[in-house]
């Protein structure tokens, strides 16, 4: 009487969390810079700090 029940599916989101390759470091890409550069904001505690580093040396968390 009644018809299969389908999961719902979660949409696939675009994260902005990698890390460091050479640390491991969680880090936040906050902007794509020109020249292959992205600008990241990383956490210490309660401090946040921002850097520019190139998209070389990250990796998707």
């Amino acid at each position: 009487m009644f018809g299969k029940r389908k999961a719902a599916t979660a949409p696939t989101a675009q994260t902005d969390q990698y890390r460091l390759k050479a640390t491991g470091r969680r880090v936040t890409v906050l902007e794509h810079l020109s020249g292959g550069d992205v600008r990241i904001a990383t956490d210490s505690g309660h401090i946040t700090r921002d850097d520019i580093v190139s998209a070389r040396d990250i990796t998707p968390a």
